[in-house]
């Protein structure tokens, strides 16, 4: 199940995929969403899954950062592109690479910076950094250093206030949920 999220009072609002597909199925390309919060009518449009649409930009995905469950959020992954990945916690006034949903107050809106960069052999390397934060950015349980950057392996645990993500050099499956 996907959620969308109202702009005008930041209520999720459940979007299923059923509700997806039978609109696919019909041929429709938009859907209108009326928020349970503050009756705002939402009209939005389908658009490809995340790894079609990133290749059509010429972005392919290099990685993915899995959220994993907790007592804050749900489980949640992301793609990482070239370059700097900011990651933050979500807030509709703050904008962010990588927005992560939770209602932990120990994480910030500009947490970290997981940079991808091209090595002299042309192979991927995955670097982690505090984004001065008030916490701090632990991987694998230690603690960074401000303006250290640390490398990072496929499996690795990066824990963000009280949130816990899982990194990997593998693109994400190219599923819409």
């Amino acid at each position: 199940m996907k959620k969308i999220f109202c702009p005008k009072c930041d209520t999720p609002i459940p979007l299923t995929r059923q509700r997806i597909d039978e609109m696919r199925a019909k041929g429709e390309e938009r859907i209108s969403l009326v928020c349970p919060q503050c009756a705002r009518q939402l009209n939005l449009r389908i658009r490809l899954p995340r790894e079609e649409a990133t290749q059509q930009m010429g972005r392919p995905a290099l990685g993915s950062l899995t959220v994993i469950e907790n007592v804050f959020a749900h489980k949640q992954t992301f793609p990482l592109f070239l370059g700097d990945n900011h990651i933050g916690r979500r807030n509709k006034d703050t904008k962010t690479d990588i927005p992560i949903v939770t209602a932990d107050p120990s994480m910030d809106r500009h947490h970290a910076i997981l940079r991808i960069s091209k090595g002299k052999t042309g192979r991927l390397r995955f670097a982690l950094s505090d984004d001065d934060s008030h916490v701090g950015t632990f991987v694998g349980g230690r603690i960074l250093e401000p303006r250290e950057w640390c490398y990072l392996e496929s499996g690795d645990v990066i824990t963000l206030g009280a949130t816990s993500i899982i990194f990997s050099d593998a693109a994400p499956a190219d599923e819409l949920f």
